[in-house]
């Protein structure tokens, strides 16, 4: 199982570092939140409030949002221009107090409520 996950991590890494030397890159970034007993619709809620503003961020390609119930998590897997454009949302959104009140909404607040994947470069095999 570490073996699986140092390969993982060596893997995203080298995509990372991909992408650093490509002009022209898509940055894909999957997040997964947990929400925190009794608070999975009214975190569904809070998604449907902000992620219009997501889709119109500067960089944003698209975000899909994919739900399960049964684990009362949400998965939004987002494409980017660049992981600096994404940089630059989080950012946005940290002055905004946004992470602050999806914080709130979390198993664990931000630090075990959430996991967040960042994918290198999309290619055209």
């Amino acid at each position: 199982m570490e073996l699986a996950l140092k390969c993982h991590q060596d893997l995203v890494m080298l995509c990372f570092a991909i992408n650093l030397k490509e002009d022209k890159m898509t940055a894909l970034v999957v997040k997964t939140f947990k929400a925190a007993e009794g608070k999975f619709d009214a975190l569904g809620d809070f998604f449907k409030a902000v992620l219009g503003d997501t889709r119109a961020f500067d960089g944003c390609i698209k975000v899909d949002v994919y739900i399960d119930e049964s684990a009362v998590s949400y998965t939004l897997i987002e494409e980017w221009e660049t992981f600096s454009a994404h940089d630059s949302y989080v950012i946005w959104r940290t002055t905004q107090g946004d992470l602050d009140e999806t914080g709130k909404l979390l198993d664990g607040g931000l630090d075990n409520g959430l996991v967040v994947y960042e994918w290198g470069t999309k290619t055209e095999l």
